[in-house]
């Protein structure tokens, strides 16, 4: 026997469903967000200035906590490491401004 009170409320929860995997579908990945987020930091603050250790570790921790904060752990590891793995060798190599970092991670961001 048919429910006809729920069989007309499933093409509208299914139409609801497919946009909001539409709407997930377009965002960046977790990877992508937590470069662009590093990126957008670095343009913002002295973008001039040389990138320094310290201040790559400030810049990936804050973007860490901005934007993988609040995932279960193994999904936050997964998407750091995914994040880290998208930076090229040569891009360590060679020293840049905190400016010329953030198009690079830009870049970066593209690939994960």
């Amino acid at each position: 026997m048919r429910d006809r009170i729920r069989a007309s409320a499933v093409p509208a929860a299914r139409a609801a469903m497919d946009a909001r995997l539409q709407e997930l579908m377009a965002l960046p990945s977790l990877a992508a967000q937590l470069l662009l987020s590093a990126a957008d930091q670095l343009a913002q603050s002295r973008p001039g200035d040389d990138l320094t250790i310290t201040g790559w570790g400030r810049t990936l921790a804050r973007a860490d906590q901005r934007i993988l904060s609040g995932y279960p752990q193994p999904v936050a590891q997964h998407a750091a490491r995914r994040a880290m793995s998208a930076l090229s060798a040569e891009l360590w190599a060679s020293a840049r401004t905190r400016g010329e970092w953030a198009i690079c991670l830009r870049s970066a961001a593209r690939t994960v």
